[in-house]
């Protein structure tokens, strides 16, 4: 039963813990290539023109492009940020954005390094884990005790 709910518990972080092994580097190109993840920060004619399609005072949105043009190209957005960093996700909906309106594109990209961290971190963790319950049972007489040290008998 322990096991059990141990795996739940992981079945249900691990997909959004793994979600910091990614990292964002400046896309030199200002039209994104269909099928990568971009994050889009928009300048502020953007955020103007934007409103409309992606709410007010929009600050960056995150999404994989599925079409581009010469001048616009169309992100199926995950998440859009405002300018007072509060966040909200979206379920894959297809926005324009036109070119002009982007200040700055950089591009999600998997980060070894910060993986790397990551996993270090989980495994000295369960370490330190099974190692203060290991000692713990042992001082407070848990399973493998070997009694309370009293030598008197039954008999006596």
């Amino acid at each position: 039963m322990r096991l059990a709910r141990g795996f739940a518990a992981c079945s249900v972080l691990a997909p959004v813990l793994v979600g910091g092994c990614y990292s964002y580097s400046s896309y030199a190109l200002d039209r994104p290539a269909p099928g990568l993840t971009v994050e889009v920060t928009l300048n502020d004619r953007g955020r103007v023109a934007m409103e409309h399609n992606i709410g007010p005072e929009v600050l960056t949105v995150e999404g994989t492009a599925v079409n581009v043009t010469d001048s616009t190209f169309v992100l199926r957005v995950r998440r859009v940020v405002d300018i007072n960093r509060r966040g909200s996700n979206w379920s894959g909906e297809p926005v324009a954005f036109r070119v002009e309106h982007v200040r700055q594109m950089r591009e999600r990209r998997f980060s070894t390094g910060r993986t790397a961290l990551f996993a270090g971190t989980v495994t000295a963790s369960v370490v330190a884990f099974a190692a203060t319950r290991a000692i713990l049972g042992w001082a407070l007489g848990g399973a493998g005790s070997r009694g309370t040290g009293s030598t008197d008998s039954p008999d006596n």
